[in-house]
């Protein structure tokens, strides 16, 4: 990632508290793990999170491989044809249900403030002759440690209504934490595109590579002989409401706390965590009619 972009993300967006906060006596959410908090992101500046959006899409695109020599400008427009679904013909009402802008934002925030590597670039993963994206996780990320690994495999919403925006999230995430999900759909995705890994030496390559070889009769007692968990981060980028961030914030942890405490995952045969980042800003649309707009006069990367 260029030092530009890495600089207007830090600079621009700030951690502003974590949950549970005891000062706000506000809680985290009913499903966060008990040894994470939920994160509280805030950003004051609207173009500047439209930027931050626009220039991540490269970095959400391609991996360092792609980038290494290549004109970053041609491979940027380039992707709105073969990296992800985006008819520029379309209306501005189909433009602005797409799902890059969330999945480009969350890219950003998992390399910068959690420190995560990219597992297999999600760009790899649309299908050019369908012209449609795989469906799976909104992101292929991990965190090797030492002794175990951690997969950051997640999702992201972009909507004006935060409360519809948790509903949306709680419809699919019972199927999301589950081994069919996670093996059937993903890993098995993810296999096709082996490849394209990045560290060819890391330990979920390996047991990849013997799993396609049928040398690991079961995915998920590999994963768990070594020490590999799920962390499932749930990026929510909603509209402020008038009542200003604090009660935005309470809003969207009460809603889940009080709709979805029943909530479990009874169907996952791994450990995982999972934990939201929470985004309210001022104007979603406008976010994003910023971006279209700049795709579609080509506007210059940043140096």
């Amino acid at each position: 990632m260029k030092q530009s972009l890495l600089d207007l993300v830090t600079n621009s967006i700030l951690l502003e508290y974590n949950l549970p906060n005891k000062t706000l006596s506000y809680q985290k959410s009913c499903i966060t793990h008990t040894d994470l908090n939920d994160d509280c992101f805030k950003i004051d500046d609207l173009e500047k999170l439209s930027r931050i959006v626009y220039e991540s899409v490269l970095y959400y695109s391609y991996d360092q491989y792609q980038l290494e020599g290549g004109y970053h400008q041609g491979m940027f427009e380039n992707a709105f044809k073969r990296k992800f679904k985006f008819n520029e013909a379309a209306d501005e009402t189909a433009k602005l249900k797409l799902g890059f802008y969330g999945e480009a934002l969350l890219y950003s925030l998992l390399k910068i403030f959690y420190n995560n590597e990219t597992l297999v670039c999600r760009g790899y993963f649309y299908d050019i002759q369908k012209k449609s994206e795989v469906t799976g996780y909104d992101c292929f990320h991990l965190i090797q440690n030492k002794n175990d690994l951690e997969l950051w495999f997640g999702e992201t919403k972009f909507y004006q209504n935060g409360t519809s925006v948790v509903d949306s999230v709680f419809s699919n995430i019972t199927k999301a934490i589950s081994n069919d999900y996670l093996i059937d759909t993903n890993f098995t995705t993810i296999l096709q595109s082996k490849g394209n890994i990045q560290d060819k030496n890391s330990t979920i390559y390996k047991i990849l590579d013997k799993w396609e070889k049928s040398l690991i009769p079961n995915l998920v007692d590999e994963l768990n002989s070594n020490n590999i968990k799920l962390v499932y981060p749930i990026l929510i980028t909603y509209d402020q409401h008038k009542d200003g961030y604090n009660d935005s914030i309470n809003e969207i942890i009460t809603h889940i706390n009080t709709k979805y405490n029943t909530t479990s995952f009874p169907n996952i045969g791994i450990d995982y965590s999972i934990f939201f980042i929470l985004l309210p800003i001022s104007d979603v649309k406008q976010c994003k009619k910023q971006i279209i707009e700049w795709i579609d006069s080509k506007e210059p990367l940043m140096s």
